[in-house]
């Protein structure tokens, strides 16, 4: 009996063992599969600085140095890509933007700018002149980024573009002017041309 009572306990303890083995696997096999992750998760998320963003400012308008401050202020950086004529706008003014104001960006983005010129992008003036109709060269005119100020009229075919001007100067098709440059169109109203002819003396052959 004595026997069978100690070999009851060395099972018993056999079994205790083995129970808190599987315990301990377990929870390293937890440790393992949720706590590692979320330690893991949570140096990355300290090493990026997940999450730490900030709203970007409205600077459009604003001149060069006022935006780098207000940047900075939001410790945010600044880079200018591009340059385009803003009609109104003073030099060195911010005319667009990127990414838009009320963004949400992470701290040191760089906000990308584009800054206004005071020169005019040049266009080629489309061929107009002789080649086409009042209407015809005012959709062509304005697709291009002229404006169509006034019309001019001369003896000719009726609404038949004869030239274009600008400032009083004739201009001519393919000539490079100031995008949104204003134009008159002198065209025909309809009135034949008066042509002079040469009269002969019939007396002179007699």
């Amino acid at each position: 009996m004595k026997k069978s009572g100690s070999q009851s306990k060395k099972t018993k303890k056999g079994k205790q063992r083995t129970f808190r083995l599987v315990a301990v696997n377990l929870l390293a096999m937890l440790a393992a599969v949720v706590i590692i992750p979320v330690i893991v998760l949570a140096w990355l998320d300290s090493y990026t600085n997940h999450g730490e963003a900030c709203r970007v400012p409205n600077i459009c308008g604003m001149q060069l140095d006022e935006a780098k401050e207000l940047l900075r202020s939001h410790n945010l950086d600044l880079e200018i890509v591009d340059y385009k004529y803003k009609k109104g706008a003073a030099e060195n003014e911010v005319v667009e933007q990127r990414p838009v104001a009320d963004s949400f960006v992470k701290e040191g983005r760089k906000i990308m700018l584009v800054m206004n010129s005071l020169n005019k992008p040049m266009v080629t003036l489309p061929s107009v002149t002789d080649n086409c109709s009042l209407r015809e060269a005012e959709a062509r005119l304005k697709s291009s980024g002229f404006v169509v100020s006034g019309v001019l009229y001369q003896d000719g075919e009726k609404d038949w573009v004869y030239s274009v001007l600008c400032n009083g100067k004739e201009l001519y098709n393919g000539e490079s002017i100031a995008r949104g440059s204003n134009l008159v169109l002198v065209v025909g109203n309809g009135n034949r041309p008066v042509r002079s002819e040469s009269v002969i003396d019939e007396d002179y052959f007699e």
